[in-house]
């Protein structure tokens, strides 16, 4: 049976999608300072996600916030965590884009929700996922945005950089044998 919880990974999906009028709706229910107009929001997402030399002011790549990994390693260890659970690639976003690892986040949860065998294994995949590729960068980029006075996105990412922590807690919690860092 499907749970009437919302999925967080979803949302977080569509909030940072590229923009039309649902995200208007979207910005303006949930958040306290949403877009003038459509045209605003796009202009925004493109400034700060899409456009700049010699790169966006706040890229949607995991690889761009690691100075310590190839970038090829880190777009390999995604493709790799997705083929492991049978998923293939069907857009052209590269694996360790934000938005194919909320859409990844995602399908977990969904799994989760409606009491999957292996919800306890995919609970702890979801966990390993988050700690190994969304903990180092998103935090960064939330606060990179925050700094700069990002606006409805700088409260998205702060929405998201939360998540990720309560995902890591519950984590540790259900685990106190595991240190963190």
């Amino acid at each position: 049976m499907v749970q009437d919880a919302i999925n967080p990974w979803a949302t977080f999906r569509f909030a940072l999608g590229y923009p039309d009028e649902r995200h208007l709706e979207f910005f303006a229910e949930h958040l306290g300072r949403p877009p003038s107009s459509l045209e605003t929001l796009r202009s925004e997402y493109i400034d700060w996600f899409e456009a700049g030399l010699p790169h966006p002011k706040c890229p949607l790549l995991e690889a761009y916030y690691l100075l310590n990994r190839p970038a090829g390693e880190v777009v390999l260890e995604n493709k790799l965590f997705f083929q492991h659970f049978g998923l293939s690639m069907q857009s052209k976003a590269a694996p360790d884009h934000l938005l194919t690892q909320l859409e990844f986040l995602s399908w977990l949860e969904h799994c989760i929700a409606v009491g999957n065998p292996e919800s306890q294994s995919l609970a702890r995949a979801r966990k390993d996922f988050v700690e190994r590729h969304l903990r180092h960068w998103i935090p960064r980029a939330a606060q990179s945005l925050a700094n700069r006075g990002a606006g409805c996105y700088a409260d998205v990412f702060a929405a998201l950089a939360a998540q990720v922590e309560e995902v890591v807690r519950e984590g540790a919690s259900e685990n106190p044998s595991e240190v963190q860092a």
